[in-house]
């Protein structure tokens, strides 16, 4: 009885670490309908390289390269981590890197954009250069 308490006893604990990183994602058009006016706790971070980024953007969005990985890890760190991050990329590859990294960071709100940019512009959502 004892051993079968303490089987159960820990496979509840795995279980709740592992759904405390659990990865959210979420669509572009789910990303387009936040409205964001001006709410400095919602953060759209654009993790693709300096280049993709001034090739076009999200308006209002933040970048860092993810591909520059002591950069990243050290600019992650001077970061709220109880503002929510919505994380893109060109495709949602690096944005799930990105976005793990933060979780085991410790960040609570972070979202992977699920198609990134590629997306994004193929909804024919709004892009600045």
């Amino acid at each position: 009885m004892k051993t079968l308490f303490t089987l159960l006893i820990s496979a509840f604990l795995i279980t709740a670490c592992s759904q405390g990183n659990a990865q959210e994602n979420m669509t572009v058009n789910d990303l387009h309908a936040i409205p964001f006016n001006d709410d400095e706790s919602k953060v759209v971070l654009d993790v693709r390289t300096a280049q993709e980024y001034a090739e076009g953007k999200i308006p209002g969005s933040e970048n860092l390269d993810v591909l520059k990985t002591d950069l990243f890890t050290t600019s992650i760190k001077k970061l709220d981590k109880d503002k929510t991050y919505y994380v893109i990329c060109r495709s949602g590859s690096r944005s799930l890197k990105a976005a793990t990294q933060m979780k085991e960071a410790g960040f609570k709100n972070v979202i992977n954009i699920t198609g990134g940019m590629q997306a994004w512009g193929a909804a024919n959502f709004p892009v600045e250069k």
